[in-house]
């Protein structure tokens, strides 16, 4: 983020009938929110409230770069997946009506779609224990996503993909399952979704600025979105049809209509205190293992006070809102970026404001025999890994899917990762060895086992320009996906459609891998040794394409 100077910075703040933030805590908000968003790009509105009542408001950055014009409070932002908690409450309002059961197998509702002979139930849906594939991790779904679709259609996306896992044996974040949702709302209820949310629930509470999204009609006061730039400033945010997030992710709103719903929920204006009861509810696994996940709302704490909460995050925009029950605190950022996640952001800030900061621990040294017993591949029960590897005296951690990252030790066997609630802990076996790892990130806690597999560094080998040259072209993955390859300053470089370019490494002739994303592409020959298409490797999944020139 580039550093600027800010000739005026003034903070809204409200004193109200529960006392107002201390001056130097309202002063350290002031602070993060200016090294946080930069006053000249994509920025973030922000409001906290106790007892329903607004203790600090403040909007920096720009609703529009182009036009130069400031963010506000009053601006409307894309909320990606905090819309899931208004899916999973109408969900509640219409079992309260008695239209649905929880429990309800989803073949009652849909009866057309495919069970793969197993029983998958809305609460299942509600839970993200479905099994189902997310359409969103599917790597085809970039050649649509431009595409205006019926609620069929994008069902017909992901409905005849393989099961992930068992319904309620893991626990997978997944869009498929709230557009499911979405599906059955019409459905059960005779109303388009968008239709039921706006009569049911925003102009029943005075949601004024609150609307299913649309990229195409004219919305007032809407902030632009933003993606990272490759030269480290931004552009504007790809296009995404609204009807793909749909109930998983198409909801705009304000700070403070986000602050009416947060209040609507708790005097149960739209279902009552046991339905919000059941939306809150740390669910767990078949074997016993807490999700950290209710209806909707991710369950977690901060430094020991419980908290309700969910982010978003869609193309353009991010978003992250934590209430705590105990302090009767709530705390919303919306940005208007989808390269700034407001995730640790919010959470620090809300830990501010109840009196309970974090603090990052003090590093303690390893010896060189101590560094090597942490090394290793850690295996998780779906079957991602954590591996664990050493360069001279430090540790790094490089989580499936993720990037390598430093960790620091300040306690023995235990690990923290900077600027982050994420903590390794690692326990020992009955011949003092270390045996597994427990990712702690805040109340949320996974276990690896440590395996006996070999530690495969990935190693890049330089090719020569010439051999590089001749990959080089367009590669259709899909109808509407295409990957272009090319060479720029001795590198491989691969953009697919609608998405930022990235460096391929290459293993050897033929074989490249991506450090920023767990993917790999392989170059096809003809029997003549001419390049004829690519194969993608990402998620499970093997995508091929050939190149059209």
């Amino acid at each position: 983020m580039r550093a600027y100077l800010l000739s005026v910075f003034v903070a809204i703040f409200t004193a109200n009938a529960f006392g107002q933030l201390p001056k130097n805590i309202v002063s350290q908000i002031d602070d993060m929110m200016v090294e946080k968003y930069a006053a000249e790009g994509a920025g973030a509105a922000i409001l906290i409230t106790k007892g329903g009542k607004t203790i600090y408001s403040n909007a920096v950055g720009k609703a529009s770069i182009e036009l130069n014009v400031d963010l506000s409070t009053q601006h409307l932002f894309e909320i990606g997946s905090i819309t899931k908690q208004f899916t999973a409450v109408a969900v509640l309002m219409l079992a309260e009506e008695g239209k649905l059961n929880i429990e309800d197998e989803i073949t009652k509702h849909l009866p057309d779609y495919p069970m793969m002979g197993y029983t998958i139930t809305i609460h299942h849906l509600l839970n993200h224990t479905s099994g189902i594939q997310s359409y969103t991790d599917m790597a085809t779904w970039a050649a649509i996503w431009r595409l205006e679709k019926s609620v069929d259609e994008m069902i017909d996306v992901f409905k005849n993909e393989p099961m992930q896992f068992e319904p309620g044996t893991q626990w997978a974040y997944n869009n498929s399952g709230y557009f499911l949702l979405g599906a059955i709302i019409e459905k059960v209820s005779g109303m388009p979704y968008a239709e039921f949310l706006q009569e049911k629930i925003f102009t029943p509470l005075g949601m004024r600025n609150t609307r299913f999204g649309s990229r195409k009609e004219l919305i007032m006061n809407r902030a632009a979105g933003y993606d990272r730039a490759p030269n480290g400033f931004f552009d504007n945010a790809e296009f995404l049809s609204m009807s793909h997030p749909y109930a998983a992710g198409a909801i705009m709103s304000t700070v403070g209509d986000m602050a009416i719903w947060m209040e609507a929920l708790k005097a149960n204006k739209l279902i009552s205190a046991e339905s919000l009861k059941k939306a809150w509810t740390n669910y767990t696994l078949a074997n016993g293992e807490p999700t950290n996940y209710g209806y909707g709302f991710m369950v977690n704490e901060i430094n020991g006070s419980p908290t309700i909460e969910h982010s978003g995050g869609i193309f353009g925009y991010s978003s992250n809102g934590i209430y705590l029950p105990q302090e009767d605190l709530y705390t919303i950022i919306l940005t208007n970026c989808s390269c700034n996640s407001p995730y640790e952001f919010s959470t620090r800030i809300a830990a501010l404001a109840i009196g309970k900061p974090y603090t990052e621990p003090e590093t303690i040294v390893l010896t060189d025999t101590e560094l090597d017993e942490y090394v290793g591949i850690y295996a998780f029960e779906d079957g991602s890994t954590r591996t664990i590897t050493r360069d001279k005296n430090q540790l790094y951690s490089h989580r499936t899917g993720g990037s390598k990252t430093e960790i620091y030790p300040y306690e023995k066997d235990k690990f923290y990762f900077k600027d982050s609630f994420t903590q390794l802990i690692f326990e020992r076996n009955n011949m003092n060895r270390i045996g597994s790892v427990i990712t702690k990130n805040r109340g949320e806690l996974s276990t690896a086992k440590r395996t006996n597999r070999k530690i495969e560094e990935k190693i890049a080998v330089q090719l020569p320009i010439a051999q590089l040259e001749r990959l080089t072209g367009t590669y259709q993955l899909a109808p509407n996906f295409m990957m272009e390859i090319s060479v720029e300053n001795g590198n491989l470089i691969g953009q697919a459609t609608g998405q930022p370019a990235f460096t391929l490494s290459a293993q050897d002739q033929l074989h490249f891998f991506l450090t920023v994303v767990e993917a790999e592409i392989e170059f096809v020959e003809d029997e003549d040794g001419q390049i004829v298409s690519l194969i993608l490797y990402q998620g499970g999944q093997k995508v091929p394409g050939n190149k059209v020139r």
